[in-house]
């Protein structure tokens, strides 16, 4: 599995980001590498969301905390990971809606 994460925004800006593991949990924007969370390690460790949004300084630019994660079925990620994903997003205040491509 990889994941795809939007963040809600004002009006018509999204904050889209991809979690792909290749094969550590990397965030993408596009195709440009924000973070690799844990080289050498292949799986998603919470604290993962609080490096994107200090990175991506998304507090400042989010108008909610709601957010989308949507499952791909292609990818090196698995549920373990999914359910880290989540949980560190509840963490930090985000109400998530899940749904699978």
């Amino acid at each position: 599995m990889k994941f795809t994460v939007v963040f809600s925004s004002y009006e018509s800006t999204e904050y889209s980001y991809g979690l792909v593991f290749a094969p550590c949990p990397i965030w993408i924007k596009g195709e440009e590498e924000i973070i690799n969370l844990n080289p050498g390690f292949p799986n998603y460790k919470l604290g993962g969301v609080k490096k994107l949004i200090d990175v991506e300084n998304l507090n400042s630019k989010l108008y909610e905390r709601n957010c989308l994660v949507v499952i791909h079925e292609t990818g090196h990620g698995s549920n373990d990971d999914l359910i880290n994903l989540v949980k560190d997003l509840r963490n930090e205040k985000f109400k998530v809606r899940i749904c699978s491509l």
